[in-house]
């Protein structure tokens, strides 16, 4: 017999919920010290139940649940904060964090790092920082953190530091190569632009724009050809300027 788990006050966040029966819901939460976990919050659908205020996306939360198996019981919630005064562009913004987490973290892998990653790009968001900024910092972490790492000081053939004025191809899985004449294209990147991205100096419209490309390129390979639901629904977003 599987034995119970016990946890109680866990600091979490509510990535996904979906209902469950007649009155509950299946929280998918990403915790500081248990990863990624599923919960059953059982009423959390009635309209005069406790948890339905609390439990909302963007709110640090403390936990609390019984578990024996994959599917743990939520037995309290308390919130630690109120939820985050997020609104527009920053909203769609934090629903494209949480999709990403959850397509690139394992089940029940603690990542503490992963989990300050995330707390960061939300305080971010909610302040008056940078949206694409966040997101684009956010992104790079986020693959650091999981050992995904880009590198971005070298040439990965001849092991020479990146050169600001020389222009590099990008390889997926291999890393960046010398080109010796300058080029256009989506692999083609200079200098700069990854120095810029290594030192998260992601200040002017370049800058960001490669990042951009260079990150995208980097996450589809491990997102694999199954895109991000919330990527289709920002593209009337981009449609007016704005670049998640």
């Amino acid at each position: 017999m599987t034995e119970r788990e016990i946890v109680r006050l866990e600091p979490g966040f509510v990535l996904h919920m979906r209902p469950y029966k007649n009155t509950s819901q299946l929280l998918d939460c990403l915790t500081e010290n248990h990863g990624v976990i599923t919960l059953i919050a059982q009423g959390s659908r009635r309209s005069r139940s406790d948890r339905r205020v609390v439990l909302q996306p963007f709110s640090l939360l403390q936990l609390s649940w019984i578990r024996r198996g994959e599917l743990g019981r939520l037995t309290q919630a308390e919130a630690v904060s109120s939820t985050l005064a997020l609104s527009g562009e920053e909203v769609l913004a934090g629903f494209y964090l949480n999709e990403l987490l959850l397509r690139l973290m394992g089940r029940e892998d603690p990542n503490p790092l992963v989990f300050s990653c995330y707390s960061r790009c939300l305080s971010d968001l909610s302040g008056l920082s940078n949206t694409p900024r966040a997101v684009r910092l956010f992104e790079l972490r986020l693959l650091q953190a999981l050992g995904y790492g880009i590198e971005l000081q070298e040439d990965a053939e001849t092991g020479k530091a990146i050169n600001s004025e020389s222009f590099y191809e990008f390889k997926p899985e291999h890393g960046f190569t010398l080109r010796n004449t300058p080029d256009k294209g989506p692999y083609i990147f200079k200098g700069c632009e990854l120095i810029s991205l290594r030192e998260e100096c992601l200040n002017d419209r370049q800058s960001l724009k490669a990042a951009k490309r260079l990150l995208d390129l980097v996450l589809r390979v491990y997102l694999g050809n199954r895109p991000l639901s919330t990527r289709s629904v920002l593209k009337d977003v981009y449609a007016r300027g704005f670049q998640i």
